[in-house]
């Protein structure tokens, strides 16, 4: 066990080594403290909460499913196929930049950077993908 990273992080917050030292003991003793300690204090890892599951599993469910329309719905209003994937590419670029954008807010990044970042990374994934189902299905 690494008692001295557990040492260090509480000399961190100003405890002297007479005063660490009998908490590093009891953490040995018991490996599951040592774990959580670990985790929390030297990786910044927190438990997740099991009441979030289902919250989390619908929150990415919804996300899963309005992201996979933006693409689609174009071809709910146009007639025609060739129409359609214009249509789709620049509405799933809009729609790229525009989630980039509030990334980069929301993560204190620069947004235009954070937007073309997002929209790059997605055109390149999408023309990969376009690419490989031309190659199988010419």
């Amino acid at each position: 066990m690494q008692a001295a990273e557990v040492e260090e992080i509480l000399a961190e917050y100003g405890i002297e080594a007479q005063e660490y030292t009998p908490v590093v003991n009891a953490l040995r003793k018991k490996p599951q403290a040592w774990l959580d300690f670990m985790m929390k204090f030297e990786l910044g890892l927190e438990k997740p909460d099991p009441r979030r599951a289902l919250h989390s599993a619908l929150t990415i469910a919804v996300a899963y499913v309005l992201g996979g329309a933006v693409p689609l719905l174009p071809y709910v209003f146009f007639p025609r196929a060739r129409e359609a994937l214009v249509a789709s590419v620049v509405v799933t670029l809009l729609a790229l930049l525009i989630f980039g954008y509030a990334k980069g807010r929301f993560t204190d990044n620069k947004p235009f950077s954070s937007a073309f970042q997002t929209a790059f990374i997605g055109a390149i994934a999408s023309a990969t993908a376009f690419g490989l189902a031309k190659a199988i299905h010419p």
